[in-house]
């Protein structure tokens, strides 16, 4: 798998060390699946804002040395990383520094990096702390689109919700046009959007009962085949439409539901 990477530094001879690290952890870290970087760099802050402005990078490394100028409260490291985090919120930052501690800060200004590390002529040290750095940061970004996977998300005006897929129980249409209803296990939310939107951007994680409601799976109790109904574990019943029949019996396959004699197919305990 390919990963951006970013490098700014204003010492060019730090910034090819670091190209020479990155592609001895390529070697390190690939196993199964191949571990390629794709990397770019700048050496002067406006240089890094510019390309950060001009290319929309999702779940980057990115290097950036602290002290680009000659005192750290001039722009610096730390002002570009604000400005990545805006921009990428799978983004992996890593400070290269020549100071001990800047945990005060980082924490006063919530930038959360994924390590400190603080240069050296001992070029050993520094492969070691980098590799080590830069396996961190990919499991970072891989435990991140895990969650992401298990998320439903909407949006509400301009805020973006995120929930867990486990928490949501169904969607269904309004009486009032382009307005959703979402029932989750405790609670409900309304959110702008149409089934057939939502339908297509969740492929993995709901099912289409009908031109009005959206399923998860999961939280189905039992389906009645024969009057064509869903019934979800909070015992909200819903109609599916007879095309949709065929992936009802699919349903039953994949959740490995049984006959009961009730005269409707309920999902195992």
């Amino acid at each position: 798998m390919e990963y951006p990477v970013f490098i700014c530094d204003d010492d060019q001879d730090q910034i090819n060390v670091t190209i020479k690290i990155l592609g001895r952890a390529e070697m390190i870290l690939s196993d199964e699946e191949k571990v390629r970087f794709n990397i770019n760099t700048a050496t002067t802050y406006q240089d890094a804002v510019n390309y950060i402005k001009e290319h929309q990078i999702e779940g980057g490394i990115y290097f950036l040395d602290v002290e680009l100028g000659k005192d750290v409260n001039d722009e610096n490291g730390f002002d570009i990383a604000d400005l990545i985090k805006s921009r990428d919120e799978k983004a992996q930052i890593i400070f290269v520094t020549s100071h001990q501690d800047l945990s005060i800060i980082t924490y006063q200004r919530r930038l959360g990096p994924v390590d400190y590390i603080v240069k050296t002529d001992d070029v050993d040290e520094l492969k070691k702390r980098m590799v080590k750095t830069i396996e961190v940061a990919l499991y970072q970004i891989e435990k991140f689109d895990y969650i992401q996977s298990m998320n439903f998300t909407y949006k509400i005006g301009r805020i973006i919700k995120n929930i867990n897929i486990n928490k949501v129980m169904y969607i269904t249409t309004t009486l009032t046009p382009h307005k959703l209803l979402l029932i989750k296990d405790h609670g409900e939310a309304q959110f702008l959007g149409s089934i057939n939107e939502y339908a297509e951007n969740n492929p993995k994680l709901l099912v289409k009962l009908s031109q009005s409601c959206l399923a998860n799976p999961n939280n189905i109790a039992s389906i009645d085949l024969k009057n064509r109904l869903v019934t979800f574990k909070n015992g909200d019943v819903e109609e599916f439409s007879r095309p949709t029949t065929k992936k009802m019996k699919e349903l039953l396959n994949n959740f490995n539901y049984k006959v009961e004699d009730l005269g409707y197919l309920k999902k195992e305990d």
